[in-house]
């Protein structure tokens, strides 16, 4: 003889426990996801404009070594010109560098490939230095000699929807140094008017 068990059904008005998110945990995980997002957005748009304003000017600022490196190196006069109401550079080879047999200088200088645009929203506030002052207009040259070697000179960049966000690079002429401010209240450092390359 064998004996069954059967199990009682279960039921009887009894709720079985499930899994899942309360009507407070919801609302208290919306209020940390919205007090997060009130936090970090405002800040993005401080973040993203100042990143542009960077890279622009660390971008110049190694092409500024590289020339400096290259008229050491080479022995040769060059130069960077900056477009300061383009928002526009470029690197101004020896005339050496830049004929070919069939090209004179002349056309060569106005060759529109050679330009470099600043990122969006990026301009020149200015440039100059301790002797002639600044200037926001024109083109501005940089001219490096056949030892590297430059005048003490100071070039500035702005963003053009926040003018109070500013690079200023000081140039120390004789040591090829860049020394770059930061401004986040729009001051634009001017250049001394006498510096270790002011000869």
């Amino acid at each position: 003889m064998s004996l069954t068990l059967t199990s009682a059904p279960r039921g009887n008005g009894r709720r079985l426990a499930t899994s899942g998110f309360t009507l407070v945990e919801i609302l208290v995980t919306l209020a940390l996801i919205s007090l997060l997002v009130g936090i970090i957005v405002p800040n993005l748009g401080v973040m993203i404009p100042g990143a542009r304003l960077r890279a622009s000017g660390s971008k110049i600022q190694r092409e500024l070594d590289w020339v400096r490196s290259e008229a050491r190196i080479q022995g040769k006069r060059m130069a960077m010109e900056f477009d300061l109401e383009r928002a526009i550079w470029r690197i101004v080879y020896p005339p050496e560098q830049r004929l070919t047999r069939e090209q004179d200088e002349s056309v060569l200088e106005e060759r529109p490939d050679h330009w470099v645009e600043l990122e969006t929203d990026v301009v020149f506030a200015g440039a100059g230095d301790g002797k002639e002052g600044m200037t926001k207009k024109g083109l501005y040259r940089l001219q490096f000699d056949e030892y590297g070697f430059t005048g003490d000179q100071i070039l500035v960049l702005q963003l053009k929807s926040e003018p109070d966000m500013v690079w200023s690079m000081k140039i120390a002429g004789l040591s090829g140094r860049v020394d770059v401010d930061h401004s986040e209240t729009g001051v634009i450092e001017y250049p001394a008017e006498v510096g270790e390359g002011a000869f």
